[in-house]
């Protein structure tokens, strides 16, 4: 659409009547979730998990706080990037004159989807240098910063034609806390240091093996994984 001003928008409008399909579905999510963890045998925290589910379903249908997560964004990863050698991040700017929580309003950014190889090399982009800074940004969104967009496909990621990379669609965000953002961190030191009971405390540290786990048998099967360490990539699972 075009604003009175002559900008062009893209205007995000909620189909009707979701509310009411999403309770629907969350009351099926708990009857199938807690119908598995009485017949099944489902580990105990099932519920906890669908339970986070519904709560992601009900945020991306609110498209107020849609647009404070797009400006959230924008204020860690947007300003200030682009500095030499790094190409930019973009956020589309909320325009919320017009934004309920029905509808949104954001600024059009033109944009070649990653996966289009052809018009990539046609627009002569730096691939390298996008794969850098998209690495960089997300990064930080996990380690530093730990405000991260959780749904990043090929649909809410694109190359504009300057070489930046613009992000859509903040329905779906994510908060890490800082206790599991240095977990993360000393897990990924210790994995490249190739330190198996380091690496074994930081996964219990995480929650990832349950309390009263022999980490020191988790460690034995990290060394294992590890082979003689002339792999340059490893898959194990515990």
């Amino acid at each position: 659409a075009h604003l009175h001003s002559g900008e062009l928008v893209a205007i995000k409008v909620q189909r009707p009547g979701m509310a009411p399909l999403l309770t629907l579905d969350a009351l099926l999510f708990n009857m199938i979730g807690g119908q598995l963890k009485r017949f099944a045998k489902a580990r105990k925290d099932l519920l906890v998990a669908v339970n986070e589910i519904v709560r992601h379903m009900f945020d991306e249908i609110d498209y107020v706080l849609e647009g404070k997560n797009a400006e959230r964004f924008a204020i860690l990863y947007s300003q200030g990037s682009g500095g030499e050698g790094r190409t930019s991040i973009k956020v589309p700017k909320v325009y919320w004159t017009y934004t309920r929580k029905s509808i949104l309003a954001l600024e059009w950014i033109d944009g070649i989807k990653l996966t289009d190889a052809e018009r990539i090399s046609k627009a002569n982009l730096n691939r390298k240098k996008m794969i850098d800074e998209g690495l960089y940004c997300s990064l930080r969104q996990l380690l530093e910063d730990g405000f991260f967009h959780a749904d990043p496909h090929p649909g809410n990621l694109v190359a504009t034609e300057d070489g930046s990379l613009a992000y859509f669609d903040f329905g779906m965000m994510g908060d890490i806390p800082r206790h599991y953002r240095v977990g993360l961190i000393q897990m990924l030191v210790h994995y490249v240091n190739r330190d198996p009971l380091g690496l074994a405390n930081d996964f219990h540290s995480l929650g990832f093996v349950p309390e009263g786990t022999d980490l020191h048998a988790v460690a034995t099967a990290l060394s294992v994984a590890f082979g003689d360490g002339r792999r340059q990539s490893n898959d194990f699972q515990v």
